[in-house]
């Protein structure tokens, strides 16, 4: 495991003390979880936008994301993105598979 520097503000170390405290954490463990589940969000949300902009397919978005098709499209609906389906778009699915 590599270590990394950064520079936080005093509120958000408070704050990630305040948690660690409250669950028996140590603060590099809190830290961990935070920056996996940022990680994750960050890579679902520059997926969708790639799909969005028709850069990527559907399954190629869910991979980038890090997600089955299924995942993907839930988490499309639960952000309030439709689906884009054109033939165009339906043939590259096909094709992804």
């Amino acid at each position: 495991m590599k270590v990394k520097t950064i520079r936080l503000g005093e509120d958000k170390i408070q704050e990630i003390e305040r948690i660690a405290k409250e669950e028996g954490k140590l603060v590099s463990e809190v830290l961990r979880e935070i920056v996996d589940k940022g990680l994750k969000e960050y890579k679902i949300e520059r997926a969708i936008e790639k799909y969005q902009r028709g850069l990527l397919s559907q399954g190629a978005a869910a991979e980038e994301a890090g997600l089955t098709i299924q995942e993907f499209h839930q988490e499309l609906k639960k952000r309030g993105f439709t689906l884009r389906m054109d033939v165009e778009l339906i043939k590259a699915e096909l094709d992804d598979l």
